[in-house]
Parts: structure tokens; sequence; C-alpha cells
């Protein structure tokens, strides 16, 4: 009874030095967005447009979808997850750390970029990998609904961090924020398990080789289309806010940081609402990203846009909380890392192609009276309704893999 009791103590240590482990891996999720601040600084220093110095963050996005591939494969392999999760990290870090060196080439920028975005990629596909093969099915949908906390968390660190170095001395100084990613390595070496215990559930969906069914590509369909339509906000509300006349250019930025608090404070219940909305949780998430944006397109205010942006956020929080769990039950253990590598692939295109299908379907509604942000509102609610009637989320979790 004693050694049972012990067993069961370690265990739940265990599981706590985890979970601690995974979030810091997931804070990574948003560390290419760090020198955003710098944007106007570094575009006037290499007399760059708009659109050329947006690809320190557009290009990683293309380098988060190969992670996403590369990783999918590599840890169906061999090779031990903590070490691939250290190497990730490490990559953040090497391309962060690089500009403080080198920095009179925007050539070599980019391409320090494009390794954060390698590392950032392989970071959020394996925060999930970790969880599905180093914690318990019980603690797994609600360490994911956290993933989304720590992944925002982490964006407003980089990004708000990263400004303030920047107004300390000039734009070089923004790259300093990535001694954050240092701390993120430091927390994984020491809280990540080389070798995960068994923690005594029933593995027989381990054995076998890799199967992908349908629901990973239902998953990441529709995955691409919340990274579609979140990231709407990401290109249009500076611009619409200063355009509308709204508010300044420092309240535009702001708008940004709210949508991240508000994908913060959601992730730390999305567990309860998948749990809640087992068979809608998706749904819920299109229908709360139309009913925002109609708030920021026909709000007329900043606090609308304030609200509409803090909700964004939250609908981005519940989705991406969602999605990796019903990918964890939808095919075997062995399966699973695969299929996360190409969930991350997929909708890692809706963020890239987003201002390609959003902006011409805007033009061409323009003479209706409808903006980018309604436009999206009902376009989410038709797809929000869709969602729901196809029954997808009902389909596989009533067909998922015990």
């Amino acid at each position: 009874m004693e050694t049972s009791h012990n067993v069961a103590a370690v265990s739940k240590a265990y599981v706590s030095k985890t979970r601690i482990g995974v979030l810091a891996v997931s804070s990574m999720g948003m560390a290419a967005l760090a020198i955003t601040p710098s944007y106007a600084a570094i575009a006037k220093n290499f007399a760059l447009s708009n659109t050329g110095v947006q690809m320190l963050t557009s290009l990683p996005n293309l380098f988060m979808m190969l992670a996403g591939l590369i990783i999918g494969k590599l840890t169906a392999s061999k090779i031990n997850l903590k070490t691939l999760t250290l190497s990730a990290a490490a990559l953040v870090v090497l391309g962060g750390f690089l500009p403080l060196a080198f920095h009179t080439s925007f050539a070599f920028l980019l391409f320090c970029s494009c390794l954060v975005g390698l590392g950032q990629g392989a970071c959020t596909n394996l925060s999930q990998v970790l969880i599905s093969q180093m914690l318990p099915e019980k603690e797994r949908q609600s360490t994911m609904g956290l993933t989304t906390t720590f992944t925002n968390l982490g964006g407003i660190i980089f990004i708000m961090g990263g400004g303030q170095l920047a107004a300390t001395s000039s734009w070089v100084n923004n790259y300093w924020i990535y001694l954050f990613s240092v701390l993120v390595l430091i927390v994984i070496l020491a809280l990540v398990p080389l070798h995960p215990r068994d923690l005594g559930e029933n593995d027989e969906a381990t054995g076998g080789s890799i199967k992908l069914n349908k629901y990973v590509f239902y998953c990441a369909a529709w995955g691409f289309g919340v990274m579609l339509l979140n990231n709407v906000l990401n290109n249009n509300i500076s611009l619409f806010v200063v355009e509308q006349k709204l508010g300044a250019t420092s309240q535009a930025a702001l708008t940004s940081t709210i949508s991240l608090i508000g994908g913060m404070l959601c992730g730390l219940i999305v567990g309860v609402i998948g749990k809640r909305f087992k068979y809608s949780s998706i749904a819920i998430a299109y229908l709360l990203y139309g009913v925002s944006y109609l708030l920021v397109g026909y709000g007329n205010s900043l606090i609308a846009a304030f609200i509409g942006s803090f909700f964004v956020g939250a609908a981005m929080s519940i989705a991406m909380g969602q999605f990796p769990y019903l990918i964890s039950i939808a095919v075997g253990k062995t399966s699973v890392s695969m299929a996360l590598g190409v969930y991350v692939a997929i909708y890692s295109i809706g963020g890239v192609v987003s201002p390609f299908v959003v902006n011409p379907l805007t033009n061409a509604l323009q003479g209706l009276g409808l903006n980018v942000f309604s436009v999206s509102g009902f376009g989410a609610l038709i797809l929000g309704v869709i969602c729901y009637l196809v029954k997808f989320q009902k389909n596989l979790v009533d067909n998922a893999i015990e």
C-alpha cells in the first residue's frame, strides 16, 4: 500500500514538473514577432517599404510550415524528444542573438528571422507532442488549453519587452529580448524528462506503423481557416484604427497586445470549454471570430476595436487549444507526432495566404459598404455554422481511438 502511494506521489510530481517544462516550450510560439516594434526603424535604416520589412515576420511563417513537417517526421523516429526540443529552442536563441553582432545587412536579418521561425515552428509542434507522449490522457486537454495561455504570455514578453529595449537606444537592442529564449532553454533542460515515465496507461495503440486518418486532415483544414481569419487582425487592425481615426498609432499598436491578453486569459479555461462543449468548441471559436470582427468593423470606436481584439484572441485560444487534443485522440499514439506535424504545416499556410484571400474579397465587396473586418466577420459566421452542421467535431470524438 505504501509502495503504491509512493509511486502515485512520484507520478504526480513528475506530471507537475513535466507540465511546467512543456508550457515553457509553448511560450516560444510567437518568438518571430519580437522584432515587430522596430519595423519603422528598420524600414528607415534599410530604406524598405512596409511590405519589405514585414518579410521579417511573414517569411518565418513558411519555415514554421517546414518545421511542422520535419518535426513530425523526426519525432516519429528514434530521436529523443528532449534532444529535439533543446535543438528547437537553440535555433530561436541563435536566430535572435546573431543580429546583435551582425546587423548591417537586411538579407542577414531575414536569414536570422527564418532560423527563429524554424525553431518557433518546431517548438509549437513539439509542445503538443510532448503533452501527448509524456502526460496521462486526463491531463492532456487542460494542458493543451494552457499552452495557448503561455504562447500568448510569451508573445507579450517578446513584443512588449522587445519594444521597451528598442526604445532605450536603437532597434538593434530589440534583439536582446531573446534572452527570454535562453531562460526557456534552461527550463527545458531542467524540467523536460529525458526518458518519459510509464504512468501505467494502456499503450495498445503504441505499436504499429504511422496511420493518418481523415480526421487529421479535417482538423488541419479547419485550423487553416482559423489562421486565415486570425491574421486578418494582425495584418489590418493598426491600419484600420488609424485610417478610421479611431485612435493614434500608439493606441492602434495596443489592440494587438489586447488580443494576446484575451488569448492568455481564455487559455486558462480552454480545458473547461473543451469538456463542456466537446462537440462544438471549434464551431464556437468560429462564431466568436465572426461576432468579434463585426464589432470591430461596425463599432466605429476604439473601445469596440479593443473589445473585438480581446475576443479574437479568445477565439484563437479556444481553437488552437482544442485542435491538438482532438488530433491526439483521433490517431494511435505512434501516429500523433506525424499527425501534429501535418496539422501545423497546413494551418501555417492559412496565415501566409490570409492577405491574398481576404484583401481581394474585401475589394470585391466594398461596393456593399463592407470593410475587411465585416467581410471576415460574415465569413467566420458562415464557417462556424457549417462546422456545426457537418458535425465535424462530434464525428471525430465519437470515433476517437481509445
